[in-house]
């Protein structure tokens, strides 16, 4: 009985209100990417997709339990054929549609089709011109990026910038932060490497940053751009749960999840289980909440 008291008291704080099941959720809509970055965290990079049927009972099933963030991923999340459609679902259902995506060109393709339904989008950028187009593999993407960024801007979308920090990306973070001010960028990202897909056999090639480092660019980046108005902040992504992702066929998973051999871990299912049922097992190892909890406050945070 006690547990069961104790598991009922365990709420989360999102946007003043008080919720009972993820405030914020990634929706993993496709593994699949035009980009070849050496680190992705993603283990499936496979166009394996899902009905647009399951997404949309997911997100009612999310929509209902008190979700109120929903950040599209993948992979690239406009290479899923429906996008635009499930996007415009969710609009609809009042959730607050974040795309993540690394993919201007794509962007700008189908930007008549998925910017009325977007609320912010978020691009990772890991040098400047050249540099991160050799990195991501994929020549001009940093240019598609840019036009991208425009046409954004034009519409009146915020957008974001995420830099995966690397022994590839580490010496140009400086000058990415300076290229984002010019762009206009409001918020700055700074993640840690994630174990979770090419994360590991990343680091077994070409070695982590030393911690010391970071905090030495992240310092600086703070006393340079302090009187900006360009927030900077840094997850180093090592904490359990600071993400909890469903993909389409249901699946619920921690990532990451240090303990597991590969970082990640599944809680459930919510197209075949309630939300009671995979909260509790999220709840059975405590470092999952705290890991959320302190993840969703800083992110949060950063976006208002």
């Amino acid at each position: 009985m006690k547990e069961k008291a104790a598991f009922s008291n365990r709420m989360f704080t999102f946007g003043g209100d008080k919720l009972y099941f993820f405030p914020s959720i990634g929706l993993k809509v496709t593994g699949a990417c035009r980009f070849h970055c050496p680190f992705c965290c993603e283990p499936n990079r496979k166009l394996s997709l899902s009905p647009i049927e399951n997404f949309i009972t997911i997100v009612n099933t999310l929509r209902q339990s008190g979700t109120q963030r929903l950040c599209f991923t993948g992979g690239d999340p406009l290479l899923y054929p429906d996008i635009s459609q499930l996007l415009k679902q969710t609009k609809g259902l009042g959730f607050f549609n974040l795309l993540l995506t690394t993919d201007g060109a794509l962007l700008k393709k189908h930007q008549s089709d998925v910017l009325p339904f977007l609320n912010a989008v978020r691009f990772s950028i890991h040098g400047i011109g050249p540099q991160h187009d050799e990195i991501v593999g994929c020549p001009g993407s940093f240019m598609d990026t840019e036009e991208a960024i425009d046409i954004l801007s034009e519409a009146g979308i915020p957008y974001f910038v995420t830099t995966v920090i690397t022994i590839l990306s580490i010496h140009s973070v400086l000058d990415i932060a300076g290229w984002c001010l010019h762009k206009r960028v409001k918020r700055y990202f700074l993640f840690g490497l994630m174990r979770s897909g090419l994360g590991e056999s990343f680091i077994k090639e070409y070695g982590e940053v030393p911690p010391a480092d970071i905090s030495e660019v992240v310092a600086e980046l703070k006393r340079r751009h302090s009187h900006e108005q360009m927030e900077i902040t840094y997850y180093d992504y090592s904490n359990n749960a600071e993400c909890i992702l469903i993909y389409g066929d249901g699946r619920v998973v921690i990532d990451p999840y240090p303990e597991s051999p590969s970082f990640q871990l599944e809680i459930g299912n919510i197209l075949s289980e309630s939300p009671a049922k995979i909260l509790e097992r999220f709840f059975q190892d405590p470092k999952n909440y705290k890991g959320y909890c302190n993840h969703l406050n800083m992110y949060n945070k950063a976006l208002t």
